[in-house]
């Protein structure tokens, strides 16, 4: 299936259209129709998920008119050593399967009630 881009992806500004393609239930793959890079999915069910509000404006450009018609995803950075994996839950992505569009959301953490975490995140 390909998503429209209309909010950017964080790395990947240029590209305007993502082909998404499943690996198994937790895993999935987007792949850069005009580059071809690919970026790997967590589903958003595969973990504990945090509730979040989507900003009117996000929703309006997604055109998200129900819940049930949006997916979430995780950026996965798979590293060669297993423990040096991360991912980004913070800044998910959200795919509208109905309009066929998607964007990339920044979570806030002090609307998360999550700001402590600031102390202990680094800084670059």
């Amino acid at each position: 299936m390909k998503f429209e881009v209309v909010t950017p992806i964080d790395g990947f500004e240029k590209e305007i259209e993502f082909e998404l393609s499943k690996l198994d239930d937790f895993f999935f793959m987007i792949k850069g129709v005009e580059t071809g890079e690919t970026i790997r999915l967590m589903n958003f069910g595969a973990l504990k998920s945090l509730e979040f509000e989507l900003p009117e404006d996000f929703v309006s450009k997604l055109e998200i008119e129900r819940i049930e018609d949006i997916s979430i995803f995780y950026i996965f950075v798979l590293q060669t050593t297993t423990s040096d994996s991360s991912m980004n839950i913070f800044a998910p992505l959200i795919m509208n399967n109905k309009s066929m569009k998607m964007g990339q959301i920044h979570l806030d953490l002090e609307e998360l009630g999550l700001d402590s975490l600031n102390d202990i995140l680094p800084k670059f």
